[in-house]
């Protein structure tokens, strides 16, 4: 019998590519959502019907299950942040959680490894040139107080889980989805211009290696919090000469004001606009290894140059 990997959030960008690793590993698969309709599974992969807010869940999700990946959560970056959409980023992520933990509780129900993901989010919204590791404190703005939270409620799964890994995961860089196509759209347009001062970092992981990590994180029982993140973190300004150059075209025109970034996207505009180094060390001690591991290594493979 295959071991089963419940996976909450797994028909999204991350989810998927996890779950494509997994039944390559030979893992069977069961995936939380809340349109299990919508899905066709197969002899590995299985979908069960949940909904956190109305606190009902298909109980058969956990049948023979020894590890829970938890990846559920409304996109940060899909509309502005109104306060009804900040509570749909925090509710989507911590009180979901803390529902499988309550249902884990009361049903007798444990598990030998439970991953949680996070953000990078965690360091705060802000711009400068210092490393951040795992052992720095947190910010103090709206997605530093949802990580923490977030954070918070993924160690309570010791409750059910004999283990318990979190990764703090940067841009996650896609050929099809998230942050990237939006990122190179305008570059392929000829349009190459770094947003606000360009001296913002972008922290990216792969697609490739942030499947890979979680898959590293169960099958190792990894232990504590750990940055998802490449080792080659690059300013905003370098992400578009290099990426110019990959697509042949000349770098670089003006910027776009920081400030027309936040008329148009509200506060939600540090996504695009803040950020300093993390640092990966730490999972990489732990025994983890890139395959994407230089900014140009993921380009050559996405952008297929």
């Amino acid at each position: 019998m295959r071991p089963v990997i419940v996976i909450t959030g797994g028909t999204g960008l991350i989810g998927r590519a996890l779950t494509g690793l997994l039944v390559r590993k030979q893992y069977r698969v069961h995936i939380l959502t809340r349109q299990p309709e919508r899905y066709s599974g197969t002899d590995v992969v299985s979908y069960f019907a949940w909904d956190w807010t109305r606190r009902q869940i298909d109980g058969r999700v956990f049948e023979g299950t020894t590890a829970l990946v938890h990846l559920a959560g409304a996109n940060i970056g899909a509309q502005r942040w109104t306060e009804n959409y900040k509570a749909q980023i925090a509710g989507s992520r911590i009180l979901s959680l803390a529902f499988l933990r309550d249902f884990m509780m009361q049903n007798g129900i444990q598990v030998q490894y439970f991953a949680g993901a996070s953000a990078i989010g965690y360091y705060g919204c802000v711009t400068d040139d210092r490393p951040r590791s795992e052992a720095d404190p947190p910010g103090t703005d709206f997605l530093a107080r949802l990580t923490v939270r977030w954070e918070q409620t993924s160690q309570s799964m010791k409750a059910v889980a004999a283990k318990v890994g979190i990764l703090r995961t940067g841009v996650v860089f896609d050929r099809r989805e998230g942050a990237f196509p939006r990122m190179i759209r305008p570059l392929r347009w000829g349009i190459t211009s770094p947003l606000g001062t360009g001296r913002q970092w972008i922290d990216w992981i792969h697609i490739h290696d942030i499947a890979r990590m979680y898959l590293f994180m169960l099958e190792n029982a990894v232990e504590g919090t750990f940055n998802a993140v490449a080792p080659d973190p690059l300013t905003y300004r370098q992400f578009v000469q290099t990426t110019a150059a990959f697509l042949g075209r000349p770098c670089c025109l003006p910027p776009v004001p920081g400030f027309l970034v936040r008329w148009l996207t509200g506060s939600s505009a540090c996504l695009a606009l803040e950020g300093m180094p993390i640092e990966s060390d730490k999972i990489r001690s732990a025994g983890f290894e890139f395959h994407y591991p230089q900014t140009e290594d993921a380009l050559r493979d996405l952008l297929k140059v």
